[in-house]
């Protein structure tokens, strides 16, 4: 098949994305282990060596997976929120989150800044959510009630390459994170925290080479949601290593 499209499935150093899961072969066990993993706890820390694949199970695997019906939610609809802490993790989860909400950037960097349910309380307020028991869904119409559901989606929320809370100094300082570090870190174990005490579709996932798990003490209560949920991700079989890189 792949001599015949002339297509090599081994993207080198670059991450499988969603678009390529189709040739991202070898690790249906992990896939199939991260998606249980998320739908019992909401929350996946995902721990691996350096160019082991830890964003492309991510991208070409759960996502696709979730999609595809797999993935035992509340909608049938997803909104995956991804971004990268880089240098502004509060800015950058704010403009992913406005893209998908439809709402300015600016106004969403505000809400989450308050932190504690924020980010929680954007998506119950999006059209992405709707509450049966509440008395606003009681009010409205079978037409507008038909389209809340059409709309109705699973919020997953993606902190990849993790490790730049540590890495960039504007966010880890003689071992002390930043405030935007911190806001942004307990605004995802709380969302995590409330969704699977509330039972609210929200997800959240991050991905981090496993030689910064000891950094992650500098956050209050992170070590505790790595304990209740790390996965990871073991190496390939060199059979299955030698068939991609023959391509």
């Amino acid at each position: 098949m792949f001599e015949q499209q002339n297509i090599c499935p081994y993207t080198g150093l670059r991450a499988f994305t969603e678009e390529e899961s189709l040739y991202f072969k070898g690790r249906d066990q992990q896939i199939d282990q991260i998606t249980a993993q998320l739908e019992k706890n909401k929350f996946l820390m995902l721990t691996g060596a350096s160019g082991e694949g830890k964003s492309s199970l991510i991208y070409a695997g759960l996502i696709p997976n979730a999609k595809a019906g797999f993935f035992r939610a509340k909608y049938s609809n997803w909104v995956i929120a991804d971004f990268r802490p880089e240098r502004s993790p509060v800015r950058n989860m704010a403009r992913s989150i406005s893209g998908k909400f439809g709402i300015q950037a600016g106004t969403v960097e505000t809400e989450l800044r308050r932190g504690y349910s924020s980010l929680l309380d954007l998506y119950m307020n999006s059209d992405f959510y709707y509450d049966e028991q509440s008395e606003q869904w009681q009010s409205l119409s079978e037409d507008e009630k038909k389209e809340k559901k059409r709309k109705a989606s699973n919020l997953l929320i993606i902190a990849d390459q993790f490790e730049e809370f540590f890495t960039n100094p504007e966010n880890f300082y003689n071992e002390i994170p930043s405030q935007d570090s911190q806001i942004v870190v307990n605004l995802m174990l709380e969302t995590a925290r409330l969704a699977l005490k509330n039972n609210i579709p929200v997800y959240v996932v991050c991905t981090m080479r496993s030689d910064y798990i000891g950094q992650c003490s500098a956050f209050r209560g992170l070590p505790d949601y790595i304990g209740f949920s790390q996965f990871f991700v073991p190496r390939l079989k060199r059979c299955l290593k030698s068939g991609l890189a023959g391509c």
